[in-house]
């Protein structure tokens, strides 16, 4: 299998040998991909790919071209250099997360309880004054001519149920 690559579409190709199945077989693992009919080109512009690809060599063997070597070698360069930078972000926004962490913290608890580590009464905002708005109805003109209570539309015309269940 030899390796070029193509300056207009920017990126790697692969080339078959005459052991067809075996390099097909090894690009699919790679993880190249094809354009499909009619062309039916395998490519890649990943050096991750090309690195397993690398590894994992088909059994005709492996070849790259001088263009596709050069432009490889740049990448990888590229690459390792990218890989730095992001350790190197990934420690410093871990440092500040945890500084951000710790100081939103130390504020909160200190503009909350001061020096104090529970709450009063008197942390708390004042409440407003409870109101009763419920106004009872005014109660029925007709009364009980045994006790005087009221007598409700549920109760004898005359007689209020608790003087009905005594009598």
């Amino acid at each position: 299998m030899n390796i070029r690559y193509n300056q207009t579409l920017r990126r790697f190709e692969a080339e078959f040998s005459a052991d067809f199945g075996g390099d097909l077989a090894a690009v699919k693992t790679a993880g190249f991909r094809t354009d499909g009919p009619p062309a039916w080109a395998w490519y890649t512009d990943k050096i991750k790919v090309l690195n397993s690809l690398r590894e994992h060599r088909p059994e005709s063997g492996l070849s790259i071209n001088d263009d596709a070597w050069n432009v490889y070698e740049s990448l990888t360069k590229m690459a390792e250099k990218n890989e730095e930078v992001k350790k190197a972000a990934k420690a410093l926004e871990k440092e500040r997360k945890k500084e951000s962490e710790n100081k939103a913290k130390e504020e909160t608890a200190e503009e909350v309880f001061g020096e104090k580590t529970y709450i009063t009464k008197d942390d708390l905002p004042p409440m407003p004054p409870s109101e009763n708005r419920f106004t009872p109805p005014q109660p029925p003109k007709e009364c009980c001519f045994v006790c005087g209570e009221p007598l409700y539309f549920y109760e004898l015309p005359d007689v209020c149920i608790w003087c009905e269940k005594t009598a």
